[in-house]
């Protein structure tokens, strides 16, 4: 049976559309995102709650230690495994987030740089601001340079990591087939911004209430005030917030803005994507007329 992918902006309805077709469908969630598949990190990363992942089996949440550098190629032959586990178990697998590069390297023939991590030359690369780490690697690497955001540490650190390991820029080696390389039904939620922006906004309230200034101060705790997670978005805010840098309405705020730019993001990068087959999601019926016409295509993609 084929895969079935559920992309789209944050906030966009993704983890209720995934639960009520793998309640439909007997399916298995397997997580696409970056950091939802880090331990610990519950809240700011919006992942599903205890009473949602008790509606269906999940794979590759909380599955990686939030201090190990954890790579796209180590993220795709963990997924692969799982994908292949769940369709020998007669089982529907379900791909559903917000990463796109997750999306690309599993769906598509992507090339990746093979290229190990270089712990010493990464904690040199960690320490540097970030405008310096984004000017760095347009001098190098324009392509990547554009693409990859100012406040994405991560990516911006692996980006000159392999330019500095091979003298090659990390965009020379990302090729992708033109087509989809495995069965797959692929997918996307869609919202117009008006009502996108204000689900994120509920959903930055709703994190406050569930305690995410709690879960930073656990994480600092637990893994240090350096953890390079922490840098991240809506945990970064909440640090400066901690710091006195500025009042809890300035930090959800930003937390709001920084959170419209990803999402923005987070479309361009799947619209590149001609397969995916979007809906426009306005309400709960919405979602019910979408899963529906998953059911009723699945036949078509076997």
């Amino acid at each position: 049976m084929p895969l079935i992918a559920i992309a789209g902006p944050t906030a966009s309805g993704k983890t209720q559309f995934s639960l009520q077709l793998a309640q439909a469908l007997k399916g298995e969630i397997i997580c696409a995102d970056s950091r939802q598949i880090y331990q610990d990190m519950d809240i700011g990363t919006a992942k599903p709650n205890a009473k949602e992942l008790s509606q269906a089996p999940h794979h590759l949440f909380d599955y990686v230690d939030p201090r190990q550098s954890y790579s796209v190629a180590a993220y795709r032959k963990a997924a692969l495994a799982q994908i292949e586990a769940i369709q020998q178990r007669n089982q529907q697998a379900l791909l559903v987030g917000g990463t796109g590069l997750y999306f690309r390297t599993l769906l598509y023939d992507y090339n990746l740089p093979e290229v190990p991590a270089q712990p010493a030359l990464r904690e040199v690369l960690e320490q540097l601001p970030l405008e310096t780490l984004k000017a760095e690697l347009l001098a190098v690497d324009p392509i990547a340079g554009e693409r990859i955001h100012l406040n994405d540490r991560f990516r911006l650190v692996r980006a000159l990591e392999v330019y500095k390991t091979t003298g090659r820029p990390i965009s020379s080696f990302q090729t992708r087939s033109s087509g989809l390389s495995i069965p797959c039904l692929y997918v996307g939620l869609r919202l117009k911004k008006d009502l996108l922006y204000e689900r994120i906004q509920m959903r930055i309230n709703q994190m406050f209430q569930d305690g995410l200034i709690e879960e930073v101060q656990e994480l600092q705790a637990k893994y240090g005030e350096d953890l390079p997670l922490l840098k991240t978005l809506n945990y970064a805010e909440v640090i400066a917030y901690l710091k006195g840098d500025y009042d809890l309405n300035a930090a959800k705020e930003k937390m709001f803005i920084h959170t419209r730019q990803y999402a923005r993001r987070q479309r361009t990068w799947f619209q590149r994507d001609q397969e995916i087959h979007w809906f426009d999601i306005e309400g709960p019926q919405d979602i019910q007329s979408a899963v529906q016409w998953v059911i009723e295509q699945l036949p078509k993609h076997g």
